[in-house]
C-alpha cells in the first residue's frame, strides 16, 4: 500500500485521517512486509490487531492465516475494512472492551499505537492476552526508551518493568515520517516483545508496580504505604525486602524486573 493508494481509498470512501484518534496511515510496502516478517506469522498463527487503519497489515496477514481479528474505533474505517476484507473486525474503543469480547487466545498481537494511549493499550494487552507469544508495535521513537529502559536510569518505570516481565524486548527499526499519510511530526519505531518467561502479568501486579513508582524520589516503603494499607499482605514490606536482600531504603528505580516479580509473590500471592 503506497501513498497514492491510501489517498485514493480515503477519497473514494469519503474518509479522512482523524487527529483525535492519532491516525497516520502506513503507506510503505517495505515497512509493511518487514513488520509482518518480524511478527513471524505462520499458517497456524492467530493474530489480533489493534487499530488496523486502512488495512495496511491486514492483507499481508490474511495471505498467511485466516485466523485474524482486529479492533477499530473509527466507524468509517470499520465499514470500509468490513466491506473489503470480510467479517474480521470489531467496532469499538479497545480500552473499553472486556477481555471475552475480543480475545480468543490469539498468539500474535499487532498495533500501531498512538503515543497518548500507548501505556494503557500495552498494559491491557499484556494483562489480558495471556496466550500471546509475540507482540509487534509501532510507537513514537521517543517512547522507545521508556519501554527498553534499564534499572537505575531516568526512563525506567512501570512500562519498562512490565515489558521485561513479558519477555525479550527489542527495537527492530525506525520508520521515517514519509512512510505515513498524513505525515506525523515525529519519527516512529517498530518494537517487538517475544515471550520467554512463564510469568502471568495480572492487574494486581501492574498496580503494585505503578504504586512503586508513584513517588520517584521516595523509598519503596514510602511509595507503597498507601497501596499496601488497603491490601491483605502475607508479610510486611520490610520483611519482604529483607528476604530479597534489598535495602529497606531502596527506591523503585533500583529494583530489577525479577525483584518486582518476587516482591509480588511474597506480599500478595
Amino acid at each position: 500500500m503506497n501513498k497514492g493508494e491510501v489517498i485514493d481509498i480515503l477519497s473514494s470512501n469519503e474518509l479522512k485521517a482523524q487527529s483525535r484518534f492519532g491516525q497516520n496511515f502506513l503507506c510503505d510496502d517495505d515497512v509493511i512486509d518487514e513488520i509482518i516478517s518480524i511478527a513471524d506469522i505462520k499458517p497456524v498463527s492467530s493474530v489480533l490487531e489493534i487499530g488496523p487503519g486502512l488495512g495496511a497489515l491486514t492483507e499481508g496477514v490474511l495471505d498467511i492465516t485466516s485466523s485474524y481479528k482486529a479492533v477499530e474505533i473509527d466507524h468509517g474505517l470499520f465499514e470500509y475494512l468490513n466491506e473489503r476484507f470480510g467479517d474480521h473486525f470489531i467496532h469499538s474503543d479497545f480500552l473499553k472492551l472486556e477481555r471475552q469480547d475480543y480475545y480468543n487466545g490469539e498468539d500474535v498481537i499487532l498495533s500501531n499505537i498512538p503515543y497518548y494511549i500507548m501505556t494503557p493499550i500495552m498494559k491491557k494487552l499484556m494483562v489480558e492476552c495471556d496466550k500471546a507469544q509475540k507482540m509487534v508495535f509501532m510507537v513514537e521513537d521517543e517512547a522507545v526508551q521508556r519501554i527498553i529502559a534499564a534499572p537505575g536510569t531516568k526512563q525506567y518505570g512501570p512500562l519498562s518493568v512490565l515489558c521485561s516481565c513479558f519477555g525479550i524486548v527489542k527495537k527492530e527499526f525506525s520508520v521515517p515520517a514519509n512512510c505515513f499519510y498524513p505525515m506525523p511530526h515525529t519519527l516512529s519505531s517498530v518494537i517487538s516483545l517475544t515471550r520467554n518467561l512463564d510469568i502471568v502479568i495480572t492487574e494486581d501486579f501492574c498496580d503494585l508496580i505503578e504504586a512503586s513508582f508513584s513517588k520517584r524520589r521516595k523509598t519503596l516503603n514510602n511509595s507503597l504505604s498507601d497501596y499496601l494499607s488497603s491490601k491483605k499482605t502475607n508479610i510486611e514490606l520490610k520483611e519482604a525486602l529483607r528476604k530479597l536482600n534489598l535495602s529497606e531504603n531502596i527506591r523503585a528505580e533500583a529494583l530489577k524486573p525479577d525483584d518486582f516479580i518476587e516482591l509480588h509473590k511474597l506480599l500478595l500471592l
